[in-house]
């Protein structure tokens, strides 16, 4: 069970008068898991909510009997409200109907007859928490400080979107204030597509555009905002959301780009548009900065007895977006944490939460630039369970002198590791580099294991981003500075950049595959191809792997097998599985299929579009069989054109002519495209550099190799565009 922190706020009032009553508070309350506002606090919210997690499995029945909770203010009297059970059965909140008083004191009364299934019946119990001074109410529009311009001139036309899935026809028709993009590949980057959006940091105001971008820098998507937008991704359950500044609050986009749903802190606090996690059970996880009228000449020399000391607010909304957890910085984290900055100043901006994760034990990693701090935060019961950097630094750095200052995007990832970008303000020589840590939680030690820094340096002192592919590649966005981003590989070769003109920059940068993918189970027939015969139909019958998509989504016209052959639209059968889950079973003409098999098993794609937006993605395995007498094993292939140059020309030995398969796999062994030919003395086969599906390759390594025998060599080709 959780020790409730002392009280760490330092108000106008005095030290003492706010420290004095938290002990008092805490000592007579049971071993509650969570208690929100935390007893004996300060500079709480009126509209604020109570939450209490006793611990364990709540019996609702308890719940609902009678007036179980009582809130008192010393000026506002009894509040009546609503007392409810959330959605994880453990945590319990009351909101009451109208908003505390200025400057009292709240008394909360818990009392007999809640029970849990880990404690049984909860003992009664109260405490008290002081909400903030009247003067409170006039920061209420405070404009936050923040390392982006917020305020750029209104885009026309507002929030009207515009939007298409042609990269073409966006390609001719970009507006003229669209930021101008630069773009390279020289490797094979990670699938998918580029999500960011530009603001202006020290050059033209130019009016935000949210953009999906294909890796040449050509748009898949744009919208333009009337104001700025931040942190544009595709979430895990693959809505898009972004922070619009206009509007103070997070947006959720479907596959079509509608607008379905909105995030906003609750309590009354202000919604910060740094990040934005949703969370597998549908809770969403923000923060909020929170300005207060602070008396620092109490805890600095030469600090003003009035200066604004902004806070940081942690929340996680469940589903009914009801607040069910709240972390204050008040209560955990002194104002002297803060690391090269001044407190003699009016406004103190001592934290600066730029970003927050959630640990595979499910607690929270938050990133405190102004603190150089990375902390680690018990989703339970709020408790601070280790703290890296900063000045309460509880690690010991293994293989980094340097150390990281005022970084961005503190990521967890699921090897325990941590990756952040290290924006390096206040160190000398200025310059940024993306960095991976191994934490021992144990034996407190943080070890360097990766970095990355350009050659040579840049520095981005404000922004930036990491983001950690399961292929080991690593995209970078370098915050304010140029280039924007960089993909580089495991072994620090670049493989693509990007980059807006100077005084344009993106305060995060993502690549997610996309439009989201919907995974199917795939059923093909017949099992067996003999390429002896011709004609005839392979049939596919589709179903959801889960519950992800309806099968009544799926759009038959868009249906292809291994990428490139079509359905026939005009024999599409619904229908329902042994398992009583519905199906669809399109048939394709084998012919065109042929080219792309060879001899032994294959994996085959089928794959399509849903009304939704989304696509579907499943495989299944034929097994081909060539006719008799032409399996003779091929075990030379002979590049005859210089690597690199388009076509590629191929020979193989043998007088008599053969129809020859051949196929080209990226690096990462993904099939690029296969087709046959008819080669004997003195005749040729050549690759164009282009896909199966007709579009050109990207720069990068590409194997050829001959298939349908026994295996044989491969041929590196070097494609550089």
């Amino acid at each position: 069970m959780a020790r409730f922190p002392r009280v760490l706020a330092v108000a106008a009032l005095s030290a003492a008068s706010l420290l004095a009553p938290a002990a008092a508070a805490v000592a007579g309350l049971p071993e509650l898991e969570f208690v929100s506002p935390i007893p004996g606090s300060a500079l709480v919210l009126p509209e604020t909510n109570i939450i209490l997690r006793p611990g364990g499995i709540v019996d609702a029945a308890s719940v609902a009997e009678g007036s179980l909770l009582q809130l008192s203010g010393s000026t506002s009297g009894l509040h009546e409200g609503r007392l409810r059970l959330s959605d994880d059965h453990r945590t319990l909140t009351f909101q009451p109907n109208i908003p505390f008083t200025f400057g009292e004191i709240v008394t909360c009364r818990l009392g007999v007859g809640l029970t849990t299934n880990d404690r049984g019946p909860v003992p009664p119990f109260e405490f008290t928490f002081t909400v903030a001074g009247t003067v409170r109410e006039t920061l209420h529009d405070f404009p936050i400080p923040a390392d982006v311009d917020e305020n750029p001139p209104p885009a026309p036309g507002g929030f009207a979107a515009t939007s298409a899935l042609q990269s073409a026809a966006l390609a001719d028709s970009l507006p003229p204030d669209f930021p101008h993009i630069r773009a390279a590949v020289h490797g094979t980057p990670t699938p998918g597509r580029l999500f960011l959006g530009n603001i202006a940091f020290g050059g033209p105001r130019l009016p935000t555009y949210l953009m999906i971008l294909e890796n040449d820098g050509r748009p898949f998507f744009y919208r333009k905002l009337a104001g700025v937008g931040l942190d544009f991704k595709m979430q895990p359950d693959g809505r898009l959301t972004y922070f619009d500044a206009v509007a103070g609050g997070f947006y959720a986009l479907n596959a079509r780009y509608s607008v379905v749903d909105s995030f906003r802190c609750g309590n009354g606090y202000s919604t910060d548009g740094h990040d934005l996690l949703l969370l597998p059970n549908g809770h969403a996880v923000l923060m909020s900065y929170d300005p207060e009228i602070v008396d620092l000449s109490l805890i600095a020399r030469g600090g003003m007895q009035d200066a604004t000391v902004i806070g940081l607010i942690i929340q996680e909304l469940d589903r009914e977006k009801n607040v069910v957890f709240q972390w204050r910085s008040w209560d955990h984290f002194q104002i002297t944490d803060i690391v090269s900055h001044s407190l003699t100043g009016a406004l103190v901006d001592y934290v600066h939460g730029n970003s927050i994760d959630v640990d595979p034990e499910g607690n929270f990693i938050l990133s405190s630039r102004h603190m150089n701090e990375v902390t680690k935060i018990s989703r339970v019961t709020g408790e601070i369970l280790w703290r890296l950097g900063g000045k309460n630094n509880q690690f010991t750095f293994v293989n980094d002198p340097i150390l990281f200052s005022h970084q961005h995007a503190v990521r967890r990832l699921p090897n325990g590791h941590i990756v952040l970008f290290d924006n390096g303000n206040f160190r000398l020589p200025l310059f940024s580099r993306a960095v991976e840590y191994a934490i021992d939680e144990a034996q407190k030690t943080a070890t360097l294991v990766w970095q990355y820094r350009l050659n040579p340096d840049v520095f981005g002192a404000a922004l930036g981003y990491v983001q950690r592919f399961s292929n080991g590649n690593t995209l970078i966005a370098w915050g304010a500075t140029t280039p924007t981003l960089t993909e580089v590989a495991a072994d620090g070769t670049i493989v693509s950049e990007l980059t807006f003109d100077p005084g344009t920059a993106t305060y995060r940068a993502f690549r997610f595959e996309w439009p989201p993918v919907k995974p199917a189970v795939v059923t093909l027939y017949p099992e067996t191809i003999n390429t002896e015969t011709r004609g005839g139909w392979v049939l596919a019958t589709i179903q959801p792997e889960a519950a992800d998509f309806a099968v009544s989504d799926v759009e038959p016209s868009t249906v292809r097998l291994a990428g490139t052959v079509s359905a026939d639209t005009s024999s599409v059968m619904w229908g329902v599985h042994g398992d009583g889950v519905p199906d669809l079973t399109v048939r394709f003409a084998r012919d065109p299929l042929e080219p792309l098999l060879s001899t032994g098993t294959d994996r085959l794609e089928v794959s399509g579009s849903l009304k939704t937006g989304e696509i579907f993605r499943g495989f299944a395995e034929v097994r081909v069989v060539a006719p008799r007498g032409t399996q003779t094993a091929l075990t030379s292939l002979r590049l005859v054109s210089t690597p690199g140059a388009i076509p590629v020309e191929l020979t193989v030995p043998g007088a008599e002519a053969h129809a020859h398969t051949f196929a080209v796999y990226d690096v990462q062994g993904r099939l690029v495209k296969r087709w046959q030919a008819a080669l004997g003395a003195g005749t040729r086969a050549s690759w164009d550099g282009r896909k199966s599906d007709g579009r050109p390759v990207g720069s990068g390594i590409y194997l050829i190799r001959l298939e349908g025998g026994a295996p044989g060599p491969a041929l590196k080709v070097v494609v550089d565009r």
